[in-house]
């Protein structure tokens, strides 16, 4: 009887130790995976983002340019083919965008949803405690290309999903539903990593939508990405009138 409680009392005592050795895991992924962008500093020292895209969808190529500034200002401008673009940005107080030429402000869920995620400058797992952020790993999951560290991602806002982190290279690989489009099951897959300013990026994103409508799949090719350009802050303000 002693034997047994002595050993009921060594299990309870590793149940801290078990706890505190997952969550020193998921922190050294995280930061391998910060250093596997460049480096907290070098990703500090980005204070903006223009990053000019091809998307080629099953209809049309859209030309894209997107715009990012911090904190977390974001505006993308989207152009079909013979069309003149159209705006939707994350300003410093709401989220808009432009449906059949007519300003349209988002509700505050969705803005505090868009912020979070279209809005994060660095990285969702960059600073995501600081963030307010909730990061789980669970586990490994074979992906095509090989093994990837799936972690459970919910934004300050509430808004959750997936992000997968190559087991061997600890970048971004694939996300599931981290976007404030909530009307489709949505998977982003990321490749082409190149440096830019020490800093890497995905030049290749493959994004997969899925809802009542058939699936469609966009591909993104990556032009050019321009770090610590001047960026006028009233872009991202929605449009008087």
């Amino acid at each position: 009887m002693l034997r047994l409680a002595a050993l009921g009392a060594l299990a309870a005592l590793t149940i801290p130790a078990a706890s505190s050795a997952a969550a020193q895991t998921l922190d050294a992924i995280v930061a391998r995976h910060i250093e596997a962008r460049g480096g907290a500093e070098r990703l500090k020292a980005i204070e903006t983002i223009r990053i000019t895209r091809t998307v080629a969808t099953p209809f049309t190529d859209v030309k894209v340019v997107v715009y990012r500034k911090r904190p977390h200002l974001f505006r993308l401008e989207q152009a079909p083919a013979g069309q003149p673009a159209v705006p939707r940005a994350i300003g410093v107080s709401q989220a808009w965008d432009t449906v059949q030429g007519k300003l349209v402000v988002r509700p505050a869920q969705a803005f505090a949803d868009a912020r979070d995620l279209e809005g994060d400058f660095e990285g969702l797992l960059v600073n995501w405690k600081e963030k307010g952020h909730t990061v789980e790993l669970e586990g490994k999951e074979a992906l095509p290309g090989g093994e990837a560290y799936k972690l459970k991602v919910t934004t300050k806002s509430g808004a959750w999903g997936y992000l997968y982190l190559d087991a061997k290279t600890y970048l971004d690989r694939r996300h599931v539903n981290l976007t404030p489009n909530r009307q489709a099951q949505v998977v982003v897959d990321f490749g082409g990593w190149r440096e830019v300013n020490g800093v890497k990026f995905p030049f290749d994103i493959t994004e997969e939508r899925t809802s009542k409508a058939p699936v469609q799949t966009l591909v993104t090719y990556t032009e050019k990405i321009e770090i610590n350009v001047p960026i006028d802050d009233a872009i991202f303000a929605a449009p008087k009138g």
